[in-house]
């Protein structure tokens, strides 16, 4: 396969395959046969794309060629059933029209049926989550797993395991009634909030930043809180999403290198959207009681309010920000949140504070880069380059971003270059 066509190739599975998905579903509700096509054409792609040259519109070829597949299995299946479903003559009998998939062309609703159905009460919640990324954001299982802190196969299983169960039970590719979707809210927003961390640092892939996937976790919050409007665990996840995502534009340089918070141009943040998410952290849904997972967020988002107040890096209150991560560890003790308050112990403290912090994480983050990255930075500061050196040689072994990757060895790299 040529370096061309494989490239055209990787970036519209990554970057189509959920609405792919999404537009094969809505015609055809076999998540079976959906999910066994588009793998079918995507190994088309990759032979005839290399002989015959990238399409024009790639998307809209995998589309047609996967439903073309799904229609020859739907055949094949009616004549062992000696009868043709309504569906196949149909579809059979309308003309070919060329599709074209992009980011104007699936509806909101079609988004969010796929959501709700992977959510379903039926299924486990965490693999429900796990399932909507997969199938609805085109999130690799790598990247999954990374989010949900277990090994590549174990998530692999998983979604396996929810996908049988979704074909076995029957679950329907329908938007429920509004007396159930309370039901499946929190399974929503915890995929939506997922989502939007597979965007904001993708776990693989080039890209420091995958805005088009952030963007698409902040729209399917607008759309369900469309639906359940001042819902607390929705507005507090809004809030949050738009303080992180209006850095979007200065977290990367021309080069595409990832620039990192304090030598941010603070010029280039979309303060529009942080005048959005301070006003809808002072809605009146967030004063009264809330979920744990609502709190979660509303915290995670105060902290970001935090940041994106504070005029110069310099001026940030880190205290401030080390006594809101108390709240989120007391509320959610993620080896991740522990994390982040380790950072902001070291920013606020000292390096040797901040590395206390980080005790007894190690097997809980035992896959993650990030952690040993932190330890690394921490030790620079604290002028222990042998150390330092170390943990940066395990970060670059654990990181699979290779944006990330690039960071971490141009800060090793800085760190044998300066004076001792």
């Amino acid at each position: 396969m040529t370096a061309e066509a494989d490239a055209a190739l990787a970036a519209v599975v990554r970057e189509q395959w959920g609405r792919l998905t999404s537009l094969l579903l809505a015609q055809f509700r076999r998540l079976d046969l959906v999910e066994d096509a588009l793998g079918d054409a995507v190994e088309s792609a990759a032979r005839r794309w290399s002989r015959d040259g990238v399409p024009d519109n790639p998307p809209a070829w995998l589309h047609t060629a996967a439903r073309r597949r799904v229609l020859d299995r739907l055949r094949a299946e009616a004549m062992a059933q000696r009868k043709v479903p309504l569906l196949v003559v149909e579809q059979s009998g309308r003309e070919e029209a060329a599709v074209r998939v992009d980011t104007g062309d699936l509806v909101e609703d079609d988004l969010l049926r796929l959501v709700l159905m992977c959510t379903h009460p039926a299924l486990d919640p965490a693999a429900a989550s796990a399932l909507a990324l997969r199938l609805v954001l085109g999130v690799s299982t790598h990247d999954i797993a990374r989010l949900f802190l277990v090994p590549e196969p174990t998530m692999a299983a998983r979604l396996t395991r929810a996908k049988k169960k979704i074909v076995s039970v029957g679950i329907p590719f329908a938007v429920p009634s509004a007396d159930v979707l309370p039901e499946r809210l929190g399974a929503v927003a915890q995929t939506a909030y997922l989502a939007f961390t597979a965007g904001y640092a993708p776990g693989s892939g080039p890209d420091a930043v995958r805005t088009g996937l952030a963007g698409e976790a902040i729209r399917l919050v607008r759309v369900v809180l469309r639906l359940r409007p001042d819902e607390p665990v929705l507005v507090a996840l809004l809030a949050l999403m738009l303080l992180q995502h209006s850095r979007r534009d200065a977290r990367v340089d021309e080069a595409g290198r990832i620039v990192l918070l304090p030598d941010q141009d603070r010029s280039r943040w979309h303060r529009d959207e942080v005048v959005e998410a301070v006003r809808l952290l002072r809605s009146p849904s967030l004063t009264g009681p809330i979920t744990v997972q609502a709190a979660g967020y509303a915290v995670q988002a105060r902290i970001a309010v935090e940041h994106a107040t504070a005029p110069t890096a310099e001026a940030t209150e880190w205290d401030r920000i080390v006594a809101h991560y108390d709240d989120l560890v007391a509320l959610t003790p993620t080896p991740s949140a522990r994390l982040a308050r380790a950072v902001a112990v070291a920013e606020a403290r000292g390096p040797h504070e901040g590395l206390a912090a980080m005790a007894g994480l190690d097997e809980e983050l035992s896959h993650s880069h990030r952690l040993p990255a932190v330890r690394a930075e921490l030790l620079t500061r604290a002028g222990d380059v042998e150390g330092a050196d170390a943990a940066y040689a395990l970060a670059i072994e654990r990181c699979g971003n290779d944006a990330e990757r690039a960071l971490l060895r141009e800060r090793r790299a800085a760190l044998h270059d300066a004076p001792h």
